[in-house]
């Protein structure tokens, strides 16, 4: 008995775009989390501490946000290669069957 299997290849393209906007987002993200200790200084030496504690919070976080998006790019690129070798089997079917 054989398995039907139905692979919609413009859908699994889509998901790999999604993907990649999400990952860019992720990308933005942890650029903003990093950035969010600047200007220290400015707020006096309670300040700085704090700023600095968040700071380094916020490059933990942003190290997680970052491996995320390298997940979700990495992602998009399966996906890609993998509608391509739905369409390439397909293909292949297609020239064995005979009309």
């Amino acid at each position: 008995m054989f398995a039907r299997l139905s692979v919609d290849t413009d859908t699994v393209r889509g998901y790999g775009r999604a993907a990649s906007g999400h990952a860019a987002t992720l990308h933005d993200a942890a650029s903003r989390l990093t950035a969010a200790a600047d200007g220290a200084a400015a707020f006096g030496p309670v300040g700085v501490r704090f700023l600095t504690a968040l700071g380094r919070a916020a490059g933990d976080d942003a190290a997680a946000v970052t491996g995320l998006g390298g997940t979700l790019a990495a992602a998009r690129e399966a996906a890609l290669r993998s509608a391509q070798a739905y369409d390439g089997a397909d293909a292949r079917a297609a020239t064995r069957i005979a009309l």
